[in-house]
């Protein structure tokens, strides 16, 4: 093995890794995807009145509409997919605290990477927290990435990881 196919193979893991660790983000910002569809779904379904009269006599046997009742069951698809969504990020979170673990509980890394992957601050917000500017918030993340790769039981859920996330790739 060359060192550029293992400097690859490293760059690939920590890029794997941070994968991992961003599911909580994506399950959370899907939430709320999901919770801003249900509230324009109930703006949109305010406008819904009931019959309106026309002076004008027309035949309604060929109209299909969708009716109340179909926007109320669209409203239950909805909110079942936002508790499932919910489901999914309470699993995510104990997925990245799990990996978070490995880390020192009192260390600089550690509380980087969980304000970064758990509290999913901004690096603008991840820098007032810890008091510090990008450039060591950066050095201090990245050390913890490099740290977290040390370990065998990481490498190994993060080739679980990668495995599940074969059959989705195009």
């Amino acid at each position: 093995m060359t060192p550029d196919s293992m400097a690859n193979g490293v760059e690939e893991q920590k890029l794997l890794l941070k994968q991992y660790l961003g599911q909580y983000y994506y399950a959370k910002m899907k939430k709320k995807q999901l919770e801003a569809r249900l509230r324009t779904f109930r703006e949109n379904m305010l406008g819904t009145k009931g019959m309106q009269y026309s002076p004008v006599p027309r035949s309604q046997t060929n109209s299909v509409g969708d009716g109340p009742a179909t926007q109320v069951i669209r409203e239950m698809e909805i909110e079942d997919r936002i508790e499932s969504q919910k489901a999914e990020m309470a699993k995510t979170m104990l997925n990245v605290m799990k990996i978070m673990d490995f880390l020192p509980t009192d260390s600089t890394e550690r509380s980087i990477l969980e304000y970064r992957h758990i509290d999913c601050l901004s690096w603008k917000q991840v820098c007032k927290e810890a008091n510090m500017t990008r450039t060591p918030c950066n050095k201090y993340y990245n050390a913890g990435i490099d740290k977290l790769l040390t370990y065998k039981k990481v490498q190994s859920i993060l080739q679980e990881f990668a495995s599940s996330q074969e059959p989705s790739k195009p």
